[in-house]
């Protein structure tokens, strides 16, 4: 899911911590920290799947889907709210050097069931891909030309 969230680094751990997916699994997040959410007590661990999440500092005025049209698309892809050129400078100033999932990165410029065909627009038709909704995405926008 695609979401924005203000908050607070309070630690930061010297060496990322992996937690699995499931007991024996290659793939899960890592605990780089603990963080507490803007105007509430509580700290929280910070885990994070490293090749899927964007860090931007000042984020600025792009929402998620969901945000910003009250619904959203849920096809375990990135989701942002805006024009494609928008979207790409967001991504473009994402600082985690560990980032690979250019290919899942969708714009959404108006409500999903205002796009056509219910999609959102890829912005980055070209990265390599294994992602079923992508391709599927891909299929349906080149057989629609």
């Amino acid at each position: 899911m695609s979401r924005r969230e203000e908050v607070l680094i309070t630690s930061v751990l010297e060496v990322p911590h992996f937690k699995p997916d499931y007991v024996g699994s290659s793939r899960g997040s890592y605990r780089i920290g603990t963080y507490k959410r803007f105007r509430k007590r509580g700290e929280f661990h910070l885990d994070v799947k490293l090749n899927r999440t964007i860090f931007v500092p000042g984020w600025g005025n792009l929402q998620v889907d969901h945000e910003a049209f009250g619904n959203f698309q849920m096809s375990a892809t990135i989701n942002i709210a805006g024009e494609l050129e928008q979207v790409r400078e967001l991504v473009e100033r994402n600082i985690n050097p560990h980032f690979t999932a250019h290919d899942a990165v969708v714009a959404f410029p108006k409500p999903w069931n205002e796009m056509p065909s219910n999609e959102g627009i890829l912005v980055y038709p070209e990265a390599p891909t294994h992602h079923a909704v992508i391709e599927r995405i891909r299929n349906s926008n080149s057989s629609g030309q």
